[in-house]
């Protein structure tokens, strides 16, 4: 498998476009609460994170081979952000959402959105592979207070791996690899007991444009 990269990053133009979006989210309302959390639902929240990002759901998944179809089964968090909802707010999320993936892929050169997600305390993403949509990736998540993680199998050293959260934005890089492939799969899923928010973007193939773009985000400017 590809090293999941922790990218510190620096580029102070590349923050202001995540903060732009970040901020129309996480709008503060009466007694502190973000806008988001009074005017979207969210999905699944009857649902226990321990059964979905726990150890035996990643050796359930991990066993089930090429039967896994890649998506993850579940994803507790607002629910809607792409989509308009009946309220002023449903447009200026929408709006901000539309903005920040053009923005973002722009400034990536970066072939396309992946996924657009914002949870509140206890929200989760279950364990799965992509590889369903293999391409290098850039996952940029933004922590309210660090209570939140990202977890990898590692392929080689068979072992759970996890990289925490903190304050703020930070990005992970990696290749999720095809089933035709199965030395590049990376099963992975996040927790988080903070609200928290996760965009990412795929690239075209390129390993040596890939290194250009984190010497790029960790280059302050």
């Amino acid at each position: 498998m590809y090293e999941v990269r922790d990218i510190n990053i620096q580029n102070t133009e590349f923050l202001d476009i995540l903060n732009d979006y970040k901020n129309v989210l996480m709008e503060p309302m009466d007694g502190g609460i973000p806008r988001i959390r009074k005017e979207y639902p969210i999905s699944l929240e009857h649902l226990k994170p321990e059964d979905w990002v726990g150890d035996e759901k990643m050796h359930e998944i991990i066993n089930m081979g090429t039967r896994h179809d890649g998506f993850p089964e579940r994803l507790k968090g607002f629910h809607g952000l792409k989509h308009e909802n009946s309220t002023p707010y449903g447009k200026v999320i929408k709006d901000a959402g539309l903005a920040l993936n053009s923005r973002m892929i722009e400034f990536l050169s970066a072939r396309n959105s992946a996924l657009n997600a914002c949870y509140p305390p206890g929200g989760f993403i279950s364990w799965h592979n992509n590889a369903n949509a293999s391409g290098y990736n850039i996952i940029c998540t933004w922590s309210e207070t660090g209570e939140g993680w990202f977890d990898y199998w590692d392929l080689k050293k068979q072992e759970r791996v996890r990289i925490q959260d903190k304050p703020g934005w930070q990005a992970k890089m990696t290749y999720f690899g095809p089933y035709e492939k199965p030395d590049t799969l990376c099963y992975h899923a996040a927790y988080t007991d903070c609200y928290r928010i996760t965009v990412a973007f795929v690239f075209a193939e390129a390993d040596n444009f890939w290194q250009e773009v984190i010497e790029d985000l960790e280059t302050p400017c």
